[in-house]
């Protein structure tokens, strides 16, 4: 079950087409879990703008204490209207060791909820498998979806 911190914020109320909640400048801060890697922690803060998303990752794990995290990636990513099973998406900022995460779920985001999406990410992993990273790239995109949809519990 996610930790979740929330600012003041109004409740998430329908917006008059009825589909989706409104937006809100007041970002929901979520801190869930590492799937598989005991330890670490995945910090998301999630902001929902009226035509885009902005996500904002991290990690922490014990070794992580006190130690200053680099930058990270920031990836822009956008439905893509000629092909919708995939979206465009491209880096503003790379660094290799969070490039993929980031683009991964910028993608995923921007496909599922029809809206262009900025990820900063700067969640660094200690050789993970490829199964240990999908799975936190599968959590990140989840928790979101729910954050996004105004149904997320806590």
């Amino acid at each position: 079950m996610p930790l979740t911190m929330d600012l003041p914020e109004r409740p998430a109320q329908e917006s008059s087409s009825g589909r989706d909640p409104l937006p809100t400048l007041h970002p929901k801060q979520l801190a869930i879990p590492f799937p598989s890697i005991p330890h670490t922690t995945l910090h998301l803060q999630i902001t929902r703008l009226e035509t885009s998303n902005m996500i904002f990752m991290t990690s922490t794990d014990p070794s992580s204490r006190g130690s200053l995290s680099a930058l990270g990636s920031f990836v822009y990513a956008m439905p893509n209207r000629l092909n919708p099973s995939d979206s465009l998406c491209t880096a503003l900022y790379s660094l290799p060791g969070t490039i993929d995460f980031a683009t991964r779920v910028a993608k995923t985001l921007a496909r599922r909820t029809g809206k262009p999406t900025s990820v900063g990410c700067s969640v660094v992993l200690n050789n993970p498998t490829v199964e240990e990273e999908a799975a936190g790239v599968r959590a990140a995109i989840e928790e979101t979806m729910k954050a996004l949809d105004g149904r997320e519990k806590g």
